[in-house]
Parts: structure tokens; sequence; C-alpha cells
């Protein structure tokens, strides 16, 4: 077998491509496995991205140097092809950045949900089978409560001319600053109805030690009250605080992670 492909006559090509069309199968496979998609979407991936491994006299066979194993090209060559799938047939999809936070079963989750429309129970099964999480399906739901709404992506169609780099990075920037304000509005009204619901006197504790730096020593002694006891209706007030943000999905992890962006 020539290691350079680029003058081989079709005849040698095509006789190439039956031989190594097992290996793509089972490479074109293990992607879909990685990226969770479901069985038709896997198999319609395949179809695709065969057809065009034998597109303009099998071009993208002709551009193998023998710089690698065949097999490493053609897994090179699927990775690109599933790249141009995914803008081709879902549009230009980017996690947000609740997802990233999370992570890569964030982001995974959220991709299934979202940009697929695969309904939770099955998102989640397909992200147990494929060993991303053993979470279960209330967990998961837990973590996707914390994504943002966003409506699905439209395909689109790939042009010979292209957005600019500096162009899509604005507007990646643009899309991270957007939703990140939208997070820390959502942790802000969350904190506010959590804290409103707290006594007057346990809210008043909390603002003079987080918002005015003040020790429980000298919050005792402003208030001219016993030191001891302040220790306790602080660790039942933060309590009180933490039980009321989880109730609407808010961990303490988040609002560390959002108002920290913020600041």
């Amino acid at each position: 077998m020539l290691a350079n492909f680029r003058d081989a006559p079709r005849a040698e090509l095509e006789s190439l491509f039956v031989e190594t069309l097992p290996t793509m199968r089972r490479i074109l496979a293990g992607l879909s496995r990685r990226q969770g998609m479901l069985m038709h979407d896997a198999e319609d991936f395949a179809s695709w991205a065969i057809s065009r491994l034998m597109e303009n006299d099998y071009a993208m066979l002709r551009k193998f140097r023998g710089d690698s194993s065949l097999s490493t090209y053609l897994a090179a060559v699927s990775g690109c092809l599933a790249r141009e799938y995914r803008v081709t047939h879902w549009g230009r999809w980017r996690p947000s950045a609740a997802a990233r936070r999370a992570g890569t079963l964030g982001i995974r989750l959220e991709t299934l949900m979202q940009r697929d429309g695969v309904p939770l129970a099955q998102a989640a099964q397909i992200l147990r089978t494929t060993g991303v999480t053993n979470l279960t399906d209330r967990e998961l739901a837990e973590l996707a409560a914390h994504f943002p709404r966003r409506t699905r992506p439209k395909p689109i169609e790939l042009h010979a001319t292209t957005i600019g780099v500096t162009a899509m990075e604005r507007s990646d920037a643009t899309i991270d600053l957007e939703e990140s304000a939208a997070e820390i509005q959502c942790v802000r009204s969350a904190l506010r109805n959590a804290m409103g619901a707290l006594a007057t006197d346990d809210l008043q504790l909390l603002r003079m030690h987080f918002a005015d730096a003040m020790s429980i020593a000298d919050i005792a002694r402003g208030l001219a009250v016993p030191q001891k006891p302040l220790y306790r209706r602080m660790d039942r007030a933060l309590a009180t605080l933490r039980a009321r943000l989880e109730t609407n999905g808010v961990s303490r992890e988040h609002v560390r992670s959002v108002l920290a962006y913020a600041s």
C-alpha cells in the first residue's frame, strides 16, 4: 500500500476506501457514543461522514501523507467531520458559563437537553451508559436547574467565507457577559428573598458580621448582649439562609462562583 495517495489512480482509492470502511465505521461509532448521540443521529452522522469521505474523487484520502498510521489519520479526519456535522446540522452551539463551571458532566447534560432536545430521563440514561456519571435523575435535574434557558440553535450552511476569529471571540465574550449577568441577577434575587425571610435580629447580625466586617465580639459589645449566644444565632441564621437558597436551586458553591465572577 502506498504511503502517499495524492497521485493514486481512482481504482486504488476505491479499493482502499472499501478496505478501510469497517475501521471508519468503528471510529464513527465511537465518536457518536462519546458525544451521546441517539441511535438515529449516530446512523445519520455515519452515513453523512462516509459520503463526505467519497466526495471529490476521495479527496480526503488523497490528502494522507503517511506521517502517521492510516487509522490515526482517519480518526483525525472523523473528528473534523464530527465538528462540521454539528455546525451544519445543529448550528453553532456553545455551552453556557454555568455548564462549563460544572465540568464535562454539565456540558454534556446541557448539550443533550438544550441542543439536542433530549428529555432529562433519556439524557441521564445516556450519560450513565457512557460512563460520564453515576448521578441519579433527581441529582442531574438539580444540576440542570442552574443552566440558563436557551433556544435550540438553527442549522447553518458553511461557506468559503467564514467569520474572522476576532469576531467570533467578541461574540463569545458577549455571550459570557450576558449569561453571567443573568446568573448574577438570579443569585442576588434568591439571596434577597432568603434574607427577607429571616428574623430582623438575625438579619442585623448577618449584616454586621459580613457587610460591616465586625467580629462577633465587636457585635456583642455594640449591641450590649452576651457574646456566646451570638455564635448559636449566627449558625442558625446561616443554616436557615442556606436551606432557603438550596430550595431555590442555588448552592453555596454557586453563590461563591457567581459573586466572585461579578466582583
